[in-house]
């Protein structure tokens, strides 16, 4: 969960951010009803849901091919 929060970096003391580590922690306890694990469990889900939307997006490696358009279509501003 903390990795999740450091990949899309989001500050693990933000509100929401909390909540979900509040959540994880809940379901670790060894004494959880099965029906408290199901509802914790559905919660969690929405809420990493809603911090994967405030994600910040992952610079992916360029494709070559998308590279070398890239410099043609600069190329031909410049002409």
């Amino acid at each position: 969960m903390k990795a999740d929060l450091k990949r899309w970096q989001i500050r693990p003391d933000s509100a929401l951010a909390a909540s979900a580590l509040d959540l994880a922690e809940r379901l670790s306890a060894p004494d959880i009803r099965p029906a408290a694990a199901s509802m914790l469990h559905a919660q969690l889900r929405a809420t990493l849901a809603d911090l994967a939307k405030l994600a910040v997006p992952e610079e992916k490696p360029g494709d070559p091919i998308d590279e070398l358009q890239k410099r043609r279509t600069e190329r031909r501003k410049g002409a």
